[in-house]
């Protein structure tokens, strides 16, 4: 994962600048399989359509965008279809996140074509911890958490850059021997082969993307 800060909290809305009647987009991931962008719109730009072979995945972080006639507004995402032709436009200032995936369909426990809002996927589990995978496959894992009050993840390291994306709720994140705090709407990159550990401070939920090179 590249072009974002890692082992510290940062808002990803940060990492990429927004400028009157521009698209700026910003790569953070890229392989044969594999497509992680970041994109920002300025209030009444868009992209023009073109058809598309792959699926992708859409997340907004600020603002909203228009896909497929589809209104997608912040913390919400959207999965296109395989096949489509397909722009983006906004009225608004906005930032979002599109990864794509060439070949065969990954995605599983989720709903294709519907504007979903991710933190409402999962369900905390009293006295537990919740998993629900999004996609898996080589080269890359998403996945939504969802931690009950106190509960936590052993130390461990990861074999790709992992990025949390905190949806709802705090907790305390180890990287190495350093400990942070992260809250709803923010993130943080646990780098690769470094170990770390998630702990909730109160219910929280969160989606985490693992990138393998």
């Amino acid at each position: 994962m590249k072009n974002l800060p890692k082992s510290k909290v940062f808002k990803i809305i940060d990492s990429i600048p927004l400028k009157e009647h521009h698209t700026i987009s910003k790569s953070l991931s890229n392989n044969a399989d594999l497509d992680f962008m970041l994109f920002s719109l300025a209030k009444d730009t868009d992209i023009s359509k073109e058809h598309y072979n792959n699926q992708s995945i859409f997340y907004v972080l600020k603002g909203s965008i228009n896909i497929l006639d589809k209104f997608i507004k912040e913390d919400n995402i959207f999965i296109t279809p395989k096949e489509s032709l397909r722009g983006v436009s906004t009225k608004e200032d906005s930032v979002y996140l599109e990864i794509s995936f060439n070949g065969d369909d990954f995605m599983k426990n989720i709903e294709k074509g519907q504007v979903i809002n991710l933190k409402d996927q999962i369900d905390y589990i009293y006295g537990g911890i919740s998993n629900l995978d999004i996609v898996s496959k080589d080269g890359i894992k998403i996945m939504l958490m969802a931690f009950d009050k106190g509960e936590g993840l052993s130390d461990h390291a990861a074999p790709g850059d992992a990025m949390v994306i905190a949806l709802e709720g705090s907790a305390d994140l180890k990287v190495g021997d350093e400990i942070h705090e992260i809250k709803a709407g923010e993130q943080l990159v646990f780098p690769k082969n470094i170990t770390h550990n998630v702990f909730a401070k109160e219910k929280f939920k969160m989606a985490l993307i693992l990138v393998r090179d």
